[in-house]
């Protein structure tokens, strides 16, 4: 209570002053400042990020999720890259940050998934004067797969191989890419082009429009997702890519387009990209349906980073069963902290707070040895002087003691003065009676009394220091 009326008198005093108002006043302002500066993250973030083929629908997606990072201090360099497996590869060799892939490809542990933008259906486009009305027609043509390190090839393979036809062998396989497929006479393109997209599909729009090819079916997700879970039921809607497209819609297998990045970029970064993905405007920009934008991390082909995890929970309520059976264990675990350190200071005070039982054995001590100091046949003076010494600071350091609260005993301390009294009173009968002895004899032999106790008190005072510096 009193240090409570000083703070308030100081405070009362500070009050007072204009000049040390202000400078609380500053002091307050400039902490708030930095506790604000320290809870808001504005740097900026820049990270290189690949979509495929620049000419490809993913190239869109990523243009779209760069124009709304920008609003949220992340920038995107946009870098090409052959397909979806190289991407991976850079990608786990830390040449790139992130990327925009084909779902169900082996990946190393270097790889986190963000989030599962889009579906991409497999396209089959057909050469408007092939006829075909299965996949065995394919027997004998030439087929495009895509170029090495794309992902398109490896589906398109598992597709080719429930109709028993593998390449070199059954069709001869081409591997042209976007820019290859575009620039290439009509006469001189595949008889069959396999293309994973989301749709609208650039190239597929291209091939339909300007190259004369036509949609085939491929209703077979339910047999490849035997084997391939990454894979689902897609389809093309009727009239997808213009009026003279197929007027019903055309079934197929997709994969879904994956967000994914190195597992050491921060958790600010994959944020900031889930930030831009889930906002209103990235659907209008990427041409992507809402409803899929809102399934963005359902069923991860890969390991999610930490950063995804974080954002799933952003709107969790503070106070979920899980936080508070939290604190109620940490509650306990404190109760229980408190119990044992009011113990252990008990304990502690216990430990040096004691009662007069030690000072009593030591006058009882003393007692002792007088008594049988006595039983001799002549007193030893020095020794009855040095007891009486002890027995003086015995006597003080329990006083002390007392002073101190280190003795509990209050009740007993009169008990302990009077033994000490006794013992005092004793000791004294003991040296006065040598000291008669002493003159006496003094007088026999003609000596003079004062010098012989003069002589007798500085042996005894010699052997009492004697006595002390042993003991100490």
């Amino acid at each position: 209570m009193v240090s409570l009326r000083i703070f308030l008198a100081r405070l009362r005093q500070v009050g007072d002053s204009p000049r040390a108002l202000a400078l609380l006043a500053s002091i307050f302002l400039l902490a708030s400042a930095v506790f604000l500066l320290g809870s808001l993250d504005t740097e900026e973030h820049s990270i290189r990020l690949t979509a495929g083929d620049q000419r490809g629908r993913r190239t869109e997606v990523a243009e779209a999720l760069r124009a709304e990072a920008e609003a949220h201090e992340l920038t995107l360099e946009i870098v090409p890259a052959a397909g979806s497996e190289d991407a991976l590869e850079r990608l786990s060799r830390r040449e790139l940050d992130a990327a925009l892939i084909q779902g169900g490809l082996p990946a190393s542990d270097e790889v986190r998934e963000v989030a599962a933008i889009a579906l991409e259906p497999l396209h089959l486009l057909v050469r408007g004067d092939v006829a075909m009305e299965s996949l065995g027609d394919l027997r004998g043509r030439r087929v495009n797969l895509a170029p090495p390190g794309s992902g398109t090839r490896g589906l398109a393979l598992e597709v080719l191989a429930l109709a028993h036809l593998e390449p070199s062998r059954d069709f001869q396989e081409t591997q042209l890419d976007y820019r290859e497929l575009e620039s290439t006479p009509a006469e001189r393109l595949p008889d069959a082009i396999f293309h994973v997209s989301a749709l609208p599909s650039p190239l597929a729009s291209f091939l339909v429009d300007e190259r004369g090819y036509r949609l085939a079916p491929l209703p077979f997700a339910d047999a490849i997702a035997l084997r391939n879970v990454a894979v689902s039921r897609g389809r093309i809607p009727a009239y997808a890519y213009g009026a003279d497209a197929p007027a019903h819609d055309l079934p197929t297998l997709a994969t879904r387009m994956l967000l994914v990045v190195h597992r050491d970029t921060s958790e600010e970064v994959v944020k900031r990209l889930l930030e831009s993905l889930a906002s209103h405007s990235f659907g209008a920009r990427a041409r992507i349906a809402r409803a899929e934008i809102s399934a963005l991390v359902a069923q991860p082909e890969y390991p999610l980073h930490a950063g995804t995890l974080e954002w799933l929970h952003r709107n969790d309520p503070l106070l979920t069963p899980e936080l508070m059976e939290g604190i109620e264990s940490l509650r306990s675990f404190l109760v229980s902290l408190v119990v044992a350190g009011i113990l252990a200071f008990r304990y502690w005070r216990r430990s040096r707070v004691s009662g007069l039982d030690r000072f009593f054995a030591e006058v009882s001590r003393i007692d002792r040895e007088a008594l049988a100091l006595e039983r001799e046949t002549h007193l030893d003076l020095a020794r009855m002087v040095g007891l009486r010494t002890r027995l003086g600071e015995t006597k003080t350091r329990a006083l002390e003691a007392f002073a101190r609260g280190q003795v509990h005993s209050e009740e007993l301390l009169s008990s302990f003065l009077v033994h000490v009294t006794d013992v005092r009173s004793h000791l004294n009968a003991m040296i006065l009676h040598e000291r008669d002895r002493i003159e006496k004899r003094a007088r026999a032999i003609g000596r003079d009394e004062e010098a012989a106790l003069r002589e007798m008190w500085e042996e005894a005072l010699a052997d009492v220091r004697a006595d002390r510096e042993k003991r100490s």
